[in-house]
């Protein structure tokens, strides 16, 4: 490690790959002092801006806006997270979503009487958002965004996390823009689930500069002064998703676990050697068959609409017969 880990200051870790999903060449470590995998080196705030304006969502998505199945996933995904999660939501009137991609949660959001902005790097992203589905988004990097204290009663980062370089750092000033009894819902990608159930060599990212556990995830927002909602850890301890309120800030060695960086150490171990992912509701093989059914599904559906707004309409007008 090149420098202190940023979750616990530990200087003790071990390489766990040196290639990227697509065989590229990336250098992963892992923190032995609480078990937070990271880019090694981390890239800088200017490489990191540029790579995101665009190359990100190519690079990571094989396309510059989303294709109409993809937006067909991505609005049936949000209604049923809206659903599932109604009563964190009730009562929220003032939202960032920061890193709001191609902004279903804002579009769906207006339905129960939210109010947001965007805050979304990609350009062709962002512009998706503004022009097909009228949101406010503004296309910049939260280093180049500011906002009075307490502008906020709702802040989402829904698979953005991951992509800071200093998520401590980052959460931080977030603390500052939410209101004193505003929440924060954080949502990132699983390395211990992902390990298992991921096919060989398909896990890392050079825009997942942190990949978090259930322990490592919690221990970024608690450094930052954030505490999560007794409900949301009721119903989203083991994974790394919740709703949290502000609290006291830990400190480094609060969040040390060394027994999680031998338990992610070992599971990325056992992932380079495997043949097959670990079998997860069915068989390698069912799981196989499922996805491509899914997919075959989504595509389906999404030809009975003419444009991805028709589909973003579509779904909220559900929301809004539900609510």
């Amino acid at each position: 490690m090149s420098e202190p880990c940023r979750l616990c200051g530990s200087t003790l870790s071990e390489p766990v790959s040196e290639r990227d999903r697509h065989g590229g060449a990336l250098r992963s470590i892992v923190c032995m002092g609480c078990g937070s995998v990271t880019n090694d080196p981390i890239p800088s705030d200017e490489e990191l801006a540029a790579f995101y304006r665009s190359d990100y969502r190519v690079s990571y998505k094989g396309t510059a806006q989303p294709r109409m199945r993809q937006v067909w996933r991505n609005f049936g995904r949000m209604e049923q997270h809206l659903k599932a999660n109604a009563g964190f939501y009730a009562g929220r009137s003032a939202c960032l979503d920061l890193g709001s991609g191609s902004g279903e949660f804002m579009f769906m959001a207006r339905t129960l009487g939210i109010g947001c902005v965007g805050i979304e790097p990609n350009q062709p992203y962002a512009d998706y958002s503004r022009e097909v589905l009228g949101l406010d988004v503004a296309t910049q990097t939260l280093e180049e965004t500011s906002f009075d204290a307490g502008s906020f009663d709702l802040i989402r980062l829904s698979h953005v996390m991951e992509h800071m370089r200093d998520p401590v750092r980052s959460l931080a000033v977030l603390r500052g823009w939410l209101a004193d009894r505003g929440i924060l819902y954080i949502e990132v990608p699983n390395i211990l689930f992902d390990a298992a159930h991921k096919r060989r060599g398909a896990i890392f990212h050079y825009g997942h500069i942190f990949n978090f556990s259930p322990w490592t995830f919690r221990a970024a927002a608690r450094r930052a002064g954030f505490e999560e909602l007794p409900a949301s850890f009721q119903r989203y301890g083991t994974t790394t998703s919740g709703f949290f309120a502000k609290g006291q800030a830990a400190e480094p060695g609060d969040v040390k676990s060394p027994a999680n960086g031998e338990r992610v150490r070992d599971a990325l171990a056992r992932h380079h050697v495997r043949m097959l992912p670990e079998p997860d509701n069915g068989s390698a093989i069912a799981r196989g068959v499922r996805s491509v059914g899914a997919r075959l599904s989504k595509i389906v559906a999404a030809r009975r609409f003419s444009s991805p707004r028709q589909i973003a309409d579509h779904f909220a007008a559900r929301l809004e017969r539900v609510g």
